[in-house]
């Protein structure tokens, strides 16, 4: 089978593979999508390397979590339309499928029949391993009470934009600003969702104001 054939392939296998879990692939190439009901999502997406060449195919698999107010921070940020799709970039958490699960040189090749067949099989038993650690991330209660050792170090800064769309809380500023080292209180993480949390709270007060004083409803 030719070559784009045989990726082609991988990449369908892969697709229906992910449908399982309740993932869709989006218009927008081999970017596999799963939303939760507050519009975070996970991603996995296939992503061809610039080492491609005619004779094989060389590409990763990229895994992110996007949070919602995060990624809308972001459109807002760069004028982007609300309808834009997240991409693996637009991840707070991001990680590449390599040959240890999430670890491990993760750059695949696809060269003929026999490495299709092998690299499909392996990334098919990793994924059936990892997606499964992957789904609870959607569920925000996890992230806000457990911080799941998946995200590793940075999970307190997922942590922080989830309480932020509540605005400026006390358990919000004791995590950026008591829970985290006196010499990051400066950094542009922490000055970004702090900035972001006051505009949601000017942003509710401005909404009361137009729903109190604004014009009749009746």
């Amino acid at each position: 089978m030719p070559l784009n054939g045989l990726f082609d392939n991988f990449v369908t296998a892969v697709g229906d593979q992910l449908a399982g879990y309740g993932f869709e692939r989006g218009e927008d190439g081999p970017v596999f999508r799963l939303f939760s009901p507050e519009g975070d999502a996970l991603i996995i997406e296939v992503q061809i390397s610039d080492h491609s060449s005619r004779s094989e195919k060389v590409f990763y698999i990229n895994v992110a979590l996007v949070l919602a107010p995060k990624w809308a921070w972001d459109r807002q940020r760069t004028g982007r339309p609300d309808s834009e799709l997240p991409r693996h970039h637009n991840g707070m958490w991001r990680r590449r499928l390599g040959s240890s699960g999430l670890w491990g040189d993760d750059q695949w090749r696809i060269a003929d029949d026999g490495t299709a067949a092998e690299v499909s099989d392996r990334v098919r038993r990793h994924l059936e391993a990892i997606v499964p650690q992957l789904l609870p991330l959607l569920d925000r209660a996890v992230v806000l009470d457990g911080t799941p050792d998946i995200l590793g170090p940075g999970g307190w800064l997922l942590r922080a934009w989830l309480l932020a769309e509540q605005g400026p809380t006390r358990e919000l500023k004791h995590l950026l600003f008591a829970e985290r080292p006196a010499h990051t209180h400066n950094s542009v993480p922490v000055r970004t969702v702090w900035n972001y949390a006051n505009s949601r709270a000017a942003a509710e007060v401005s909404r009361r104001r137009y729903d109190g004083d604004g014009p009749s409803r009746n």
